[in-house]
């Protein structure tokens, strides 16, 4: 936890007072799928079990863990999603090795005071999932066509069937960007990740016909737990994650974690038509 020390005037002597102010702020990563490069790290601001949604600004400054004296490698500002049910931070730091690497968040909140808290990440030397720049794969993934129960396609209380209708394949094929979300939106077990499939609903609502979107639910059996074997091909080995693919198939943006609204409008704008 960060320390803000702040230096007051006054008192016998005129001497100086200083008073040691702990940080009430916690930093909690949303997402833990980072590789070296310049990864999207997710976080959220706690003041004990509340989140912050009010901070005004956070800048991030990241040294590497365990060397004396050592110098930022990368230091920038992140930016806040708000349009989501728990406030998050998303930054694109510079990690140029493997390893675990130290981050100071200064966050300015809403009543002007600034305080900071440190949190840890490790850097993998590449990520498991299938990366930016890389083919989709061409999923033949449960539809309504071959599972006419929608309520075995989704951990959701009310499944919305035009999440469905689609192969990844069959996406591809008709030349439309494609929005492709592995989701369970009845067993996450926290408000990190249950509302990412309500903001894949509220982008296909603004854009319509003009990209595909598909929902795969990452549970093949809701009681013994079991992935699809879609999880493996896609090198996921948590959940959520959103992929955007251009009108060629080709992934453009990886999503890992908490996804708002506006976040992955960002990331679907430059393909669409």
């Amino acid at each position: 936890m960060g320390l803000l020390f702040l230096a007051a005037c006054g008192g016998r002597d005129e001497a100086a007072e200083v008073q040691e102010f702990v940080s009430p702020i916690q930093v909690a990563r949303m997402s833990g799928d980072t590789a070296v490069g310049t990864p999207r790290i997710v976080f959220g601001l706690y003041d004990g079990p509340d989140p912050v949604s009010d901070a005004q600004t956070v800048s991030l400054s990241v040294v590497p863990v365990g060397e004396e004296n050592a110098q930022p490698v990368w230091q920038g500002p992140a930016e806040n999603y708000s349009d989501y049910e728990v406030p998050y931070w998303v930054a694109f730091p510079t990690l140029p090795r493997p390893g675990f690497w130290g981050v100071t968040a200064e966050v300015v909140l809403a009543d002007g005071r600034t305080v900071t808290s440190q949190f840890t990440i490790e850097a993998k030397a590449e990520s498991s999932a299938v990366a930016v720049g890389e083919m989709a794969p061409l999923s033949q993934n449960r539809t309504l066509a071959t599972e006419p129960d929608i309520n075995k396609l989704s951990s959701g209380l009310d499944p919305d069937p035009a999440f469905y209708q689609l192969t990844v394949a069959e996406a591809v094929a008709n030349d439309k960007p494609t929005v492709v979300g592995f989701i369970t939106p009845g067993l996450c077990e926290s408000q990190w990740c249950a509302p990412v499939l309500n903001s894949v609903a509220t982008v296909r609502d603004q854009v319509g016909n003009a990209a595909n979107f598909i929902h795969i639910e990452v549970y093949e059996d809701f009681q013994a737990l079991t992935y699809v074997p879609e999880m493996a091909e896609w090198g996921l080995e948590t959940e959520p994650y959103i992929f955007v693919l251009d009108d060629e198939g080709r992934v453009t943006a990886s999503l890992a974690g908490p996804v708002s609204p506006r976040e992955l409008m960002q990331a679907l704008e430059p393909v669409l038509p």
